[in-house]
């Protein structure tokens, strides 16, 4: 491998990836390593649902070459969740899992509310909802 492709390969993809605490965690838990998330991030499929994106890694999405590995098919139902700043959320696996992601709702439905408008007439109407234990008490 020459320089020139080297270097259109990282110019192609993240050269570092921002893993949160929770998905150092549970990428720990789960046995998946971190080279594991930048390949599924590399070769899996996207799907966008409720303000996140989705990485699922199926048998279709591994390349041919990487079949054999075994490793790669231990990689099989993997998804990684990757919030909108491009960090990380969490690592977990489900091998039917591309189709509980579809049926999820394609936007969070808090963010599209009149709250908007940051005008004193909307504050009573916008202000976050209260926890259980002090809606008991109020």
């Amino acid at each position: 491998m020459d320089g020139m492709d080297g270097m259109a390969l990282g110019a192609t993809r993240q050269d570092v990836i921002s893993l949160t605490r929770h998905a150092r965690h549970r990428s720990a838990r789960r046995n998946v390593a971190p080279n594991a998330v930048e390949y599924v991030l590399a070769h899996g499929r996207m799907v966008r649902r409720t303000g996140v994106r989705f990485y699922f890694l199926g048998r279709r999405d591994i390349p041919a070459c990487d079949r054999c590995a075994s490793w790669a098919t231990r990689l099989e139902g993997v998804i990684v969740v990757v919030a909108s700043d491009g960090g990380v959320i969490t690592v977990y696996r489900n091998r039917h899992g591309l189709r509980a992601i579809e049926r999820k709702m394609k936007y969070r439905l808090f963010e599209r509310n009149a709250c908007a408008d940051d005008t004193a007439a909307h504050v009573d109407e916008c202000e976050a909802p209260l926890p259980l234990s002090a809606r008991a008490s109020a």
